[in-house]
């Protein structure tokens, strides 16, 4: 099994009118990319199986070698009775059963409390309620300036988004995100708003502007010879790989003065020529031995037939 690593914002789900989520950073460790899912489990075993009142945007996702993804588990039970839902929640490989990474997951427990009745109006003049006006004016004037106090913004650039975010409203800051194109990891925060080390009110939000990949573009190289493909895909920022029936790998030695010579050629490409992909990621090619001379059509083997060709690229 590859190594997958998950961390969550926070341990604990703020149910506010039966809804919540909390954020899942999900890391692929390996040294490839690896199809991962990112679902959730009853924490006990029952028949029928307990509710887990989660939806997981995208939960299949392909996360290359060294790289973290970001999930947000949205939670529902504004339908469910009172008591206690533990929920389990697993980052696993697609090619194995979740329970092989059973000792991995997370439980986050969803507390559904019991409806409260209104109590009957006591006769008589409201004594009660007047005290409790008074000291309730005085603790809400007291949130308000604590509230209200500026406080220290932490240092958040260059961490992961999932991090960062945890570590701002630990501070008492709320925050919002924004995605821009860039070399850097993704989901690794690129600036912050505050800046770092000055003070803002609680509760004012933080902006983080947050990496996501360069898209580049999949040069034409159908039919043309390994090398001028090698050195084409490298220009664009991306690596060709060999499918595992490509029939050669470099074109064989020129015979000098020779008109017609065999070289090796890519007749299949994915992602196919004019394709958006990410800077740094793989090209699969297939090839085949041609001689010059000799006119091919333009057909792209891995897009006419898929099952020939593996899917080595991330996305």
């Amino acid at each position: 099994m590859t190594s997958i690593t998950m961390t969550l914002s926070s341990p604990e789900v703020e149910l506010k009118n039966g809804k919540g989520s909390l954020a899942a950073s999900v890391t692929n460790a390996g040294m490839e990319p690896e199809r991962v899912v990112l679902g959730a489990f009853p924490s006990q075993a029952a028949t029928p199986a307990a509710p887990t009142f989660a939806t997981i945007a995208n939960p299949l996702r392909t996360i290359p070698a060294g790289a973290t993804e970001q999930y947000v588990v949205a939670f529902d039970t504004t339908k469910a009775p009172p008591g206690s839902y533990p929920v389990k929640l697993i980052a696993y490989s697609a090619d194995y059963a979740p329970e092989d990474y059973a000792d991995q997951a997370h439980v986050v427990t969803l507390v559904v409390p019991q409806p409260t009745s209104p109590e009957k109006a006591k006769r008589g003049f409201p004594w009660v309620w007047v005290m409790g006006a008074v000291v309730l004016l005085a603790v809400i004037g007291g949130v308000v300036w604590f509230l209200l106090k500026d406080v220290n913004v932490p240092a958040v650039e260059g961490k992961p988004v999932g991090e960062a975010t945890q570590l701002l409203k630990d501070s008492g800051f709320t925050v919002s995100t924004s995605e821009k194109e860039d070399p850097a990891p993704e989901g690794q925060v690129l600036h912050q708003d505050p800046g770092a080390n000055t003070t803002a009110g609680r509760g004012s939000t933080v902006k983080l502007e947050v990496a996501k990949p360069v898209k580049v573009t999949v040069p034409s190289v159908l039919n043309t010879s390994v090398e001028n493909a090698k050195t084409q895909l490298a220009a664009s920022k991306l690596e060709l790989v060999f499918a595992a029936n490509s029939a050669c790998t470099v074109s064989p030695p020129r015979p000098s003065n020779a008109l017609i010579y065999d070289y090796c050629a890519v007749s299949g490409v994915e992602p196919a020529p004019g394709a958006q992909a990410n800077a740094g990621s793989r090209v699969a090619v297939v090839t085949e031995i041609r001689k010059t001379g000799v006119v091919f059509p333009d057909v792209n083997i891995c897009k006419k037939f898929p099952g020939i060709c593996e899917k080595v690229i991330s996305p």
